[in-house]
């Protein structure tokens, strides 16, 4: 305890007397720092902002160090985040350049109206490439194709804006295939939730739809944005700068309202569940105690009604 005193008493000590001489605040910046013995008094060098070298931080540190925050008004911000922010925004803008991709679409008769596609022939017939080019930089077939199923609530909530979409690119086609009755496609496209919008150039998935909120807007924007083809109505050459909805599209052809089905695999799932858990429960010394003690439950009983 007396050892730990003295020792205290010298640090201050020294403290005191080199603030004559020295800044006693930067002397107890480098005891803050724990490098106080490269302070000048102990033979180690002065410490001027100009001759310490800015070090790159990582994620979390300051490139500064402590004495920087107390004498340095200026110096009172650490610009490593300010150069990262900076990095981060720049490859937002070059990712947002990359995943942008267009394709040229060779004009198609779509009437404006949405297909819904009920075959694996249909599927064949409407992804069906033009001539045989297989580049993006060429002109081909452009689809635009919806997996939804009639059970699920969304699909419902989205088929308005889907319809009203299709009727304002009359030079797409524009699909719509129930996921529910062709699993193989689910698989093939690489479809893990519903709905999913898909844009295919030449037969070929080109990019998903992945905005957070469908609606017209953001669908017209999907498409414009992906082939360059501007919305219109039919037989009407000039481009529709609003987008709007009419009462034909809450109607058809894809329906708004969920349909309530009996899912016959649902309860085989079920029952195939309870079974595999009654077996392995059997198995378990859980079971043997539970069958044991009701044995001899049923003895004692057995015993005291023959006394």
């Amino acid at each position: 305890m007396k050892l730990s005193l003295f020792i205290i008493s010298i640090i201050f000590g020294i403290g005191c007397c080199s603030a004559f001489r020295f800044n006693g605040l930067e002397f107890y910046a480098h005891i803050l720092n724990g490098d106080f013995l490269d302070y000048k008094p102990f033979g180690g060098r002065t410490t001027k902002i100009e001759d310490t070298p800015q070090s790159i931080a990582s994620a979390g540190q300051s490139a500064n160090s402590f004495l920087d925050f107390i004498t340095y008004k200026d110096r009172r911000h650490c610009s490593l985040y300010e150069e990262q922010a900076s990095e981060v925004d720049e490859l937002k803008v070059t990712d947002a350049k990359r995943k942008t991709l267009k394709v040229k679409c060779v004009p198609a008769k779509g009437n404006g109206t949405l297909h819904i596609i009920t075959s694996l022939k249909e599927v064949i017939s409407v992804l069906a490439p033009h001539g045989n080019s297989t580049k993006r930089t060429q002109a081909g077939n452009c689809v635009v194709m919806l997996f939804y199923t009639k059970t699920c609530i969304h699909s419902a909530m989205m088929a308005p804006h889907y319809n009203a979409m299709a009727r304002h690119f009359p030079d797409l086609k524009v699909a719509a295939i129930d996921a529910f009755n062709f699993h193989s496609l689910n698989t093939e496209f690489g479809i893990v939730g519903l709905p999913t919008i898909m844009f295919f150039h030449q037969g070929r998935p080109l990019v998903k739809f992945n905005d957070t909120e469908i609606t017209l807007e953001t669908l017209v924007k999907f498409v414009t944005k992906h082939s360059g083809v501007e919305p219109r109505l039919a037989n009407h050459k000039m481009t529709i700068n609003v987008p709007h909805y009419i009462s034909e599209d809450f109607k058809g052809p894809l329906s708004n309202k969920v349909e309530r089905k009996i899912d016959y695999w649902l309860y085989v799932a079920w029952i195939f569940i309870v079974l595999c858990s009654c077996y392995y429960f059997s198995k378990s010394a859980f079971y043997v105690q539970i069958i044991e003690m009701i044995k001899r439950n049923w003895r004692e009983s057995e015993a005291h009604h023959r006394s």
